[in-house]
Formats: structure tokens, C-alpha cells, sequence
């Protein structure tokens, strides 16, 4: 059986086409929280982790255990997909409503067990093998990572043909059985059941993979009326009693009888004595334009990032809201909302970010001094610029007092005027000089205009300027002490998943926000761990393994947010960056190998590894991280410096791989949660850099031992 470098290949293509089809059904199942995908992957990887220590005492591989693998992963796949989108039915949740963080937990464990403990076990069991027939276990390693490769590039191009995420686990599994069949290729009866099985699946992507990716996703939306995956999420149309509501990632976006457009457009253009151009980022299929035209503008730039947000609407939304869409004045832009704010020249009266609240790399970006900046610039004299935030309507509790805070002192660096009005979603209105606090001004221009809405009226302008939450909230406001919200530190970004975790556990989220200023101080116990553990090899090889791991994680995650805030692509794009991290693990048994051979290769290739997450700190001020070839190219370092590593410590003990290969694992999925939720908010993405190389140099003490 000469096979097993196929097999390898294979194993590092489902792991990664596999994250990404099961990300994003998790991620929909529990309404698009970024915390999801953190967890989601430390799993994944604790899993992979797990599978590859349970096969650690396989010291002779028959075909039988890779094909019972190998079939079972075929299956489990779609079975996955299928469950992921029945947890909420299973577990009682109501819908609309988050899932209890213990119930999201079990279901993400359960969703992401099988496959992961099956793509453990499968490696250890091909690496051997490949061992047995003279490789290595580094050499096994480099080409499952090339494997990972080739998976993240097909998973950027199924994305980029909006593939839906059933037909992509069908795919994958025909393909997984496909490599059965190769492998039994010396037993008639093994290849006879991988190929009925794989022309099984084959088929029922052909005949009947629409039919059931629509008929599943009806157990999270009854009434679905349009579906659509995009590279950028999962939009969903459903319908009820003649009202229509839009899903981004399961997480309800707008619903046609809102009154949200009405309060964001009217508040902020009738501070503006004549708002003659109006830019909207986001939200124009709302019915936030129909708004806006009320008012009477010249021209409306509509900028919207998702044309296939467009598509859903003009196929299905109200006439109201696609005549306003249709509109002569009104010009759409499919771009980024922040490269459109980079290359534009024009100047405008108010600027209305109709953008999700601050929960992800992607979101908070329109939060951030640097951000608020860009508006400044393309304001005209006596401009506007204005957003909305989830709130509460009578009390701030202190995490969301925090965060609000931090997005209020990044608008106050740049405006010398902000309000703050009260409610369930707080409108800000920043401006270049003095905004009006009389609600008589606002309500006389709201008859002059003859404004026709549900909601906002007189009466209910005089409401929000004089009830006491008004003054409450700007005396809150100008005690608040947050850092704030920036590119380089999206210290938001972390009190909002706080905000979010305090709905389950509010203990927790209290402990959380404490130890950011701790972590500096995490550097003196390990180094002790590390000087008492370097005399002994086994214990230290797996140390160095972990630590590589732990910190090859944290710059991967600060190169896709440093990635995301400068292009706004990242779910377009994160498959070729995945790849080009898998590249860099792929060529690593080369490095590791020569280091391997020669007196203190280890040290060295240490100390390069702490250079290069140092120098990170410089890669992250420079505007060219928004380009997708750099990000490839940085993280295929990152890959391969951490890939070193590993190969080192396999060369120098062949029989303990499948221990490295666990520790690899752990140490990335402690770096994924531990680098985004604490060092990158707390720390900024380049500082965070800086802590990372130290932390790199202690391995110092670990590889001289080796």
C-alpha cells in the first residue's frame, strides 16, 4: 500500500474544507457571535488533538484502521452539516433567542467531536505508515499541511461560487470516498463499497442536494423564503403574515415593518440644515434610503460590500423599499465601506454607518478612531456623521458602559460635538462643530420637510432630547475612562463579546475583563515552568511543540484582523490565507530537518521565530496588510516557523509524534481563544506581536536542552 502520501494530502484538505463548511453552520445556529468561531475552533483543534493521542499506541497500521476511518469520515460529514443545523430544535431553544452558553457548548462539542477525533486519528495512523515505508514523521506533517493548502483554496473557490455548505459536505465526502476506494484497491469488496458509496453521495449532490440543504434549513427558518451563501455569510429571507425579515449569519439583520431606518435617518439628517448629499455605508435595503429620501437630497452613495444582499432584496422585499433603490438620485457602490472612504474625493453633508454592532474583526472596523478619521475628511463644512448601537433603555450595566465608552473617546479624538440619544438602540451624532440640542430645531425642520413616518414625529424628537436618560447618559459617558476603539488596539472588540458572555455568565465575563492587565506578567511562570522542565527531553520536546503552537496562533489571528480591518474581505478571502499559513507549515520539514543536524539548530530556529512574531509589531502599521498576497506570504512564514519546530522535535524523536502532534494542536487552540479575546483587544495587534516573541525566546531554554 503505497499510498499513504495521497491519504496525507487528502487528510490536510478535509481539515481545512471542513472547518470552514462547519464554522459556518455553527456560526449560524448561534447568530453569527465571533466568541462561536473562537470556541468553535479550539475544539476543532482539541479534537484533531485527541484523536492523534488516542492512536499514539498503534504501532503496527493495517489497511482495515484506515479504511474504517476513512469511510466513517465520509459519512459523519453531511451528518454533521445536518446536526449543526438541528441543534436548536433539539436542544428547546426559543426561537430569536440565544441558546444558554452550556447548550452552545455541548452542541459545538458534538458537532465537531466525529470529525475531529477521525482526522487524528487518521494522520497518526497514515504518518505511521508512511514512516513504515520509509518517511518520516515530519515529512508526513509538511504533506498534510500542503494538503491544508490545497483545502483552503478550494474552499475560497467554492465560496467565490456560492456553493451552499450541504452540497460542499457532499462534495467532500464523495472525495473522501473516492480516496477509499484508491487505498482498497487490493480488496474487491472494500472498493466495491467506497465506490457504490461515493456514486451514492455523487448523485444526491446531483439530484437532491438543493432540495435538501432547503428542506434542513427550515428547521432554523419556518418560513423560508430565499436562501443564499455568499462569500461573505449566509443571507436568509424568510416570511410571515406579510412581513419579510433578512438573516445575516442566523442573526436577524431587518424586517420590513421596523421602524430602526426611521430613527437612524430622520435623528441624524435633521441635525443638518440642509442635507444635500448624503453617503449611507450599509443598510440602504432597510429601507434606510426610503428614509433619506424623504428629506430631499441631490444624491444619495449608497455603498454596500455584498452585491448578492442587492440580488435577495430586488427579488423579494417590498416596492416601497426597491422603488427607493431605484430612485435616479440614488447610487449604488458594491465596495468595502472603508476602501470606498480611502479612494473617494467627494464631500459630504451627513454620513449615516447603518453597520452590525461591534462583535467581529469585520464590524468593529466602522468603530474606530482611524475610521471616524476617514469620515472627518469627507465631511463638508457643518457635516454629520451618525450610527446606531444596541443598548439598553434604562440601565448601562459597567461592561456595556465600557464599550460604549471606548467607541465614544475614539468619536471624541476626531469631532468636537457628540450626541447621544437614549433608547434600546442608542443613536451617535458626531459633528465638526456645534450639534443642536433643542428638539424645537429638529422638530421644526421635520414640518418644514413634511416628513411622513411611524415613529419619529415631534412629539417623540421632544422625548429623547428632554427625558432624563439624555443628560444620564452624557454624564456617563464623560466619566468613562475606556481605552479607545482603534485599528491597531480593537479594544471594542473585546467588550462586546464581553457584553455578549455576561447574558450567560456574568461571573465569567467579569473574571475576563480583569486579567488583560495581567498578562504581561504570565512571562515569569512560564519561564520558570520552562527552566525546570529543559532537563527533561520528552517533556521538553512537547513544551516547545505547544509553545510554537500557542504562539504561531496568536500572529495567524492578529494577520487575519490587521487583514480584515484594512480590506473588509476577510470571509472572501480567508481560504487563500489559510493557505498560504499551510504553505509555510508544508516546506518546514526542510528547515526543520537541517536544524535537526547541526549543533544548536534548535536555538536558532527559535530565536528567528521570536524575530519574526516581533517583527510583526512593524508589519501591522503598514498599509499594504490589506493586499491578500502579503498575508499570504507573512503567514506562510508564521506557518513555517512554527511547522520548524515541530519537524525539529520529530527528527530528534521519531516514535513520539503522534505527542508533538497533539501538543501542536492544544497549544494552537489555547492560542486561538487566549490571543483574541484577551492579548489582541487588551494588548493591540502590536504589542500582542511584541509579547509573542518574548514568549518565543523563552523556548531558548527548551531547545538547548534537546
Amino acid at each position: 500500500m503505497k499510498n499513504m502520501p495521497l491519504v496525507l494530502l487528502f487528510i490536510g484538505f478535509a481539515s481545512i474544507l471542513g472547518q470552514v463548511v462547519l464554522l459556518r453552520e455553527l456560526a449560524v445556529a448561534f447568530f453569527g457571535s465571533e466568541l462561536i468561531y473562537l470556541l468553535a475552533i479550539a475544539f476543532w483543534l482539541i479534537f484533531t488533538g485527541l484523536g492523534a493521542l488516542v492512536s499514539r499506541g498503534t504501532t503496527t497500521v493495517t489497511i482495515n484502521q484506515l479504511l474504517v476511518s476513512i469511510a466513517a469520515l465520509g459519512f459523519v460529514l453531511p451528518l454533521q452539516v445536518i446536526f449543526a443545523r438541528a441543534v436548536r430544535l433539539i436542544f428547546g431553544a426559543t426561537p430569536g433567542a440565544f441558546m444558554p452558553l452550556e447548550h452552545q457548548i455541548a452542541a459545538m462539542a458534538i458537532t465537531l467531536a466525529p470529525a475531529g477525533l477521525l482526522l487524528g486519528r487518521l494522520f497518526v495512523l497514515a504518518a505511521r505508515r508512511h514512516a513504515a515505508q520509509g518517511g518520516t514523521f515530519a515529512t508526513a506533517y509538511g504533506i498534510e499541511s500542503f494538503g491544508g493548502v490545497l483545502g483552503g483554496l478550494a474552499s475560497t473557490f467554492l465560496l467565490a461560487g456560492n456553493l451552499p455548505a450541504f452540497p460542499t459536505a457532499i462534495v467532500c465526502s464523495t472525495i473522501t470516498l473516492a480516496i477509499g476506494f484508491i487505498v482498497s484497491r487490493s480488496y474487491l469488496g472494500s472498493r466495491l463499497f467506497f465506490a457504490l458509496t461515493a456514486l451514492g453521495f455523487l448523485g444526491m449532490l446531483v439530484i437532491g442536494g438543493d432540495h435538501l440543504d432547503r428542506a434542513t434549513l427550515r428547521w432554523q427558518f419556518p418560513g423560508l423564503l430565499d436562501s443564499h451563501d455568499s462569500p461573505y455569510g449566509r443571507l436568509t429571507l424568510t416570511t410571515h403574515g406579510g412581513q419579510i425579515a433578512m438573516f445575516e449569519n442566523g442573526a436577524l439583520s431587518f424586517e420590513t415593518q421596523g421602524t430602526e431606518p426611521e430613527e437612524i435617518a430622520h435623528l441624524a439628517l435633521l441635525q443638518h440644515p440642509a442635507p444635500r448629499r448624503v453617503l449611507l455605508l450599509g443598510g440602504g435595503i432597510t429601507g434606510t434610503v426610503r428614509e433619506i429620501l424623504k428629506h430631499n437630497p441631490e444624491s444619495i452613495d449608497y455603498v454596500e460590500l455584498d452585491p448578492h444582499l442587492v440580488k435577495l432584496a430586488r427579488k423579494h422585499l417590498p416596492p416601497e423599499i426597491l422603488s427607493s433603490l431605484n430612485d435616479p438620485r440614488v447610487h449604488l457602490i458594491v465596495s468595502d465601506g472603508r476602501k470606498f472612504m480611502r479612494t473617494t474625493k467627494a464631500r459630504y453633508d451627513v454620513i449615516l454607518v447603518d453597520m452590525p454592532e461591534p462583535t467581529s474583526g469585520q464590524t468593529n472596523r466602522y468603530y474606530t478612531r482611524e475610521f471616524f478619521r476617514e469620515c472627518y475628511h469627507r465631511l463638508r463644512t457643518g457635516g454629520r456623521v451618525a450610527f446606531r448601537l444596541p443598548s439598553a433603555e434604562q440601565y448601562w450595566t459597567p461592561g456595556l458602559a465600557r464599550r460604549n465608552g471606548s467607541i465614544y473617546r475614539a468619536l471624541q479624538s476626531v469631532f468636537s460635538d457628540i450626541i447621544v440619544l437614549p433608547g434600546s438602540v442608542n443613536i451617535f451624532i458626531a459633528a465638526k462643530d456645534t450639534l443642536a440640542r433643542d428638539p424645537e430645531i429638529s422638530a421644526r425642520r421635520f414640518l418644514a420637510r413634511d416628513i411622513q413616518a411611524r415613529l419619529v414625529r415631534p412629539s417623540y424628537i421632544r422625548y429623547l432630547y428632554t427625558n432624563d436618560r439624555f443628560a444620564q447618559i452624557e454624564s456617563i459617558l464623560a466619566k468613562e475612562t475606556a481605552t479607545a476603539n482603534s485599528d491597531l488596539k480593537p479594544i471594542c472588540y473585546q467588550l462586546t463579546l464581553l457584553v455578549w458572555l455576561s447574558k450567560f455568565h456574568r461571573p465569567l465575563a467579569e473574571f475576563q475583563a480583569s486579567i488583560g492587565g495581567w498578562v504581561w506578567w504570565l512571562l515569569l511562570p512560564l519561564s520558570v515552568v520552562f527552566w525546570i522542565l529543559r532537563r527533561r527531553a520528552i517533556a521538553s520536546k512537547v513544551l516547545l511543540v505547544a509553545m510554537a503552537g500557542f504562539a504561531g496562533m496568536v500572529i495567524e489571528f492578529a494577520v487575519l484582523l490587521r487583514f480584515q480591518t484594512a480590506s473588509g474581505v476577510l470571509f472572501r478571502d480567508v481560504g487563500m490565507l489559510l493557505a498560504g499559513f499551510m504553505a509555510g507549515l508544508a516546506i518546514s520539514p526542510i528547515p526543520g530537518h537541517w536544524a535537526a543536524r547541526i549543533s544548536r539548530g534548535g536555538v536558532l530556529l527559535v530565536l528567528s521565530f521570536a524575530v519574526l512574531c516581533a517583527l510583526s509589531a512593524l508589519l501591522f502599521h503598514w498599509e499594504g496588510t490589506r493586499y491578500t498576497l502579503v498575508g499570504m506570504l507573512w503567514l506562510a512564514f508564521v506557518g513555517c516557523g512554527v511547522g520548524s519546530l515541530f519537524c525539529y522535535a520529530a527528527e530528534k524523536r521519531k516514535e513520539k509524534g503522534a505527542p508533538l502532534y497533539a501538543a501542536d494542536l492544544f497549544g494552537g487552540s489555547l492560542g486561538g481563544v487566549i490571543g483574541s479575546v484577551i492579548l489582541l483587544p487588551s494588548l493591540g495587534l502590536d504589542t500582542t506581536a511584541l509579547w509573542v516573541g518574548l514568549l518565543a525566546i523563552l523556548g531558548v531554554l527548551l531547545a538547548r536542552s534537546l
